[in-house]
């Protein structure tokens, strides 16, 4: 699931000119609004400036009290939220962003007041409050709607369906992020577009429609590609990875896992980076690596605690206390454990909290601290139980029964187990379902109530077989998939040696054909030159050669266009040979041409859009091998001009001296 997306509110003033306009801004007043654009601006530049962001809304908040400029004030306060938001130190997100929301209603500012709510709303989601987030979320929603806001509208619903997610209600999830799809769908903003995929993804992944999933994430990939937008491109490569690894692909979970990695290094996205390290932390885990698990997992707490994430942090020390405690290393996972938890505490974020000190209850359990693991068991149960985590909650009261049992006291249990039987069927939580049945079973057994334990078991039972038949049902999927993805990579293989071989064959079509055509017209040429002081009864059989030479080049151009599919008028038959054209548009290739370098043609248009028709050719030439000589002789132009035009290329693509063109575009496959 994606956890902040960007604000998208100046991406097309560049961050150089709001610096240049806040230098030029002397009286208060224009300082401030300089400052808060600027600010924003620097939020949708770069992950890594959120610091040097709230700096600037901070100096803004500031100044709009001293000049008593209300609006100020509230945008003003609403970028600090954010920022702390941003820098997970929910807590303070909260108190600045609540104090923001009367003012922006008391001044009407509107379009600020939806953007508060929508962020309100997202604390609340992280702090395992659902019920206040779906309500914030819903009136952020209808308020954008009444004011015409799409955009806020569509992320709003969009943070509904995840919140929707936290909730276990998967499908009224995947309903929220298709509205918000049908919402954005002609508006344009497609790194909008980009997120809500990647969160259906979540959505469709959670209820084992991996195919589908995938499909999701490839359609985010390809808009990303669209908008040259790295940082969404880097998510989505990490959740195809998590994907990937959740079906037992582990090559293909690390390949696209490091893709991610590369993209958000290069971007210096460290928060989203530190996600990353945390899924390959997962996928070599069950690799069975311990080296790279751990070296992963501290990485990632290293970037946590670099950008000052401390969400991050608590969720990183809990995963990491856990491989402690599978290793048996009980003292240091109980102190990871106990540090995930305080963290947890200072930020105010419930999420993991619960999990954390179920966990530590089992640590006590496992050391026969049976009262302290109750109070923890206890303390666990009324978390989850208030922020409605019904996962932990099933999970803390299975706990509770396994302690009773354990100390002998199974009549203890037994409300507990029953609890966690209505909780697991209301939540449609099969495996959790049938475990609980299974201890009831137990319990009840040690009760001596030997009827009602047989009814538990056989349910216990059914249920253990509908389980199996979901997870045979997974496996098939599971290979279908892999096999789909296999038959597929052979494809290419096949279709990638057809084109080098087809391309082969154009290429040296296209120099004999202009070879040909240049020498019988130089020949032409020469002859008339030769002829043109004679007399007419002396040029008679120069006359017919000539004659015989035209009519040969004339075939040439019938048969050149006769195998590029076009009508022959499309080509000159005397004198300079010309290039097939396309609906009276600049000269390009042959159809054959076109053809076989569509895919790299389109790939080079999507990174470089500012290359004109003539250098696409140049880097198509390049690209398979041809000379500075040979191109010219191609495009009919001088190798000075193809020098040029190769500068042109290297300035477009800000190639430095030392790299070799040629080398990079055979790299664009």
């Amino acid at each position: 699931m994606v956890t902040l997306k960007k604000t998208g509110r100046v991406r097309n003033v560049s961050v150089s000119v709001l610096e240049s306009r806040l230098k030029r801004a002397i009286r208060p007043k224009d300082r401030l609004w300089a400052m808060i654009p600027l600010a924003e601006g620097l939020l949708d530049k770069d992950a890594s400036q959120t610091e040097q962001a709230l700096r600037f809304f901070t100096e803004a908040e500031r100044l709009a009290e001293n000049i008593g400029d209300r609006r100020g004030l509230a945008s003003a306060l609403r970028g600090v939220g954010y920022c702390q938001l941003r820098l997970s130190n929910l807590a303070t997100a909260l108190e600045t962003l609540v104090r923001a929301l009367p003012i922006a209603e008391q001044t009407g500012y509107a379009e600020c007041e939806i953007k508060i709510l929508r962020d309100i709303g997202y604390v609340y989601m992280r702090q395992s409050c659902p019920d206040l987030a779906l309500e914030t979320l819903q009136k952020c929603a209808e308020l954008a709607k009444l004011i015409g806001n799409t955009q806020v509208q569509a992320s709003s619903i969009t943070q509904i369906g995840n919140t929707l997610m936290i909730l276990g209600r998967y499908r009224e999830a995947l309903d929220c992020h298709t509205k918000s799809l049908a919402l954005l769908e002609d508006t344009g903003w497609t790194h909008d577009q980009a997120i809500v995929y990647i969160n259906m993804s979540a959505a469709l992944r959670y209820l084992g429609k991996y195919a589908e999933a995938l499909s999701a994430l490839d359609r985010s990939s390809k808009l990303c590609h669209t908008t040259q937008d790295s940082q969404t491109e880097g998510l989505c490569q990490e959740s195809i990875g998590a994907i990937y690894s959740e079906i037992g692909d582990y090559p293909n979970a690390l390949s696209h896992l490091f893709i991610s990695t590369t993209i958000l290094e290069r971007i210096g996205d460290k928060h989203n980076l530190a996600v990353v390290y945390a899924t390959l932390m997962q996928v070599h885990l069950q690799l069975g690596n311990m080296e790279q698990t751990a070296g992963s997992g501290e990485k990632a707490l290293a970037v946590f605690e670099e950008v000052g994430d401390k969400r991050g942090q608590a969720v990183m020390f809990a995963l990491l206390g856990e491989q402690y405690l599978n290793r048996g290393q009980r003292v240091q996972a109980k102190q990871l454990m106990r540090r995930s938890l305080a963290i947890s505490r200072e930020i105010g974020s419930k999420d993991y909290e619960a999990g954390i000190l179920t966990k530590l209850a089992e640590m006590e359990v496992s050391l026969g601290k049976f009262p302290a693991a109750e109070k923890l068991y206890q303390e666990a149960l009324v978390i989850a139980s208030e922020s409605g985590d019904w996962e932990n909650t099933v999970a803390t009261l299975l706990g509770l029964g396994t302690l009773y049992c354990g100390c002998a006291q199974p009549d203890q249990a037994l409300p507990f187990l029953n609890r966690a039987i209505t909780i697991a069927g209301e939540t449609h939580s099969r495996r959790h379902e049938h475990e609980a049945h299974q201890m009831l079973a137990e319990a009840l057994e040690a009760t001596g109530d030997f009827k009602r334990a047989i009814i538990h078991l056989k349910l216990a039972s059914s249920i253990k077989e509908e389980i199996l038949g979901i997870e045979i049902q997974k496996a098939v999927t599971q290979l279908q998939i892999r096999s789909d993805i296999e038959k597929s990579e052979q494809e290419k293989a096949v279709l990638r040696k057809d084109v080098v071989f087809k391309s082969q064959e154009i290429e040296k079509m296209t120099m004999d054909f202009a070879e040909k055509t240049e020498l019988l017209r130089s020949v032409g040429h020469r002859i008339r030159k030769i002829v043109k002081p004679w007399s007419r009864g002396k040029r008679s059989e120069f006359d017919k050669l000539l004659s015989e030479i035209e009519g040969q080049h004339s075939r040439m151009a019938e048969e050149q266009s006769r195998s590029s599919k076009l009508p022959p008028n499309k080509i000159r038959k005397r004198g300079r040979p010309r290039y097939i054209t396309v609906s009276g548009k600049e000269p390009i290739f042959n159809n054959e041409f076109q053809l076989v370098h569509r895919d790299t043609l389109r790939k080079l248009l999507q990174r470089y859009p500012a290359l004109t028709a003539t250098q696409r050719k140049v880097c198509m030439l390049l690209r398979d091998g041809f000379s500075t000589k040979e191109i010219a002789m191609v495009l009919k132009v001088t190798p000075h001009t193809v020098e040029v035009h190769r500068y042109a290329i290297r300035k477009e693509m800000k190639l430095k001296r030392e790299t070799n063109l040629t080398t990079v575009l055979a790299g664009i496959v």
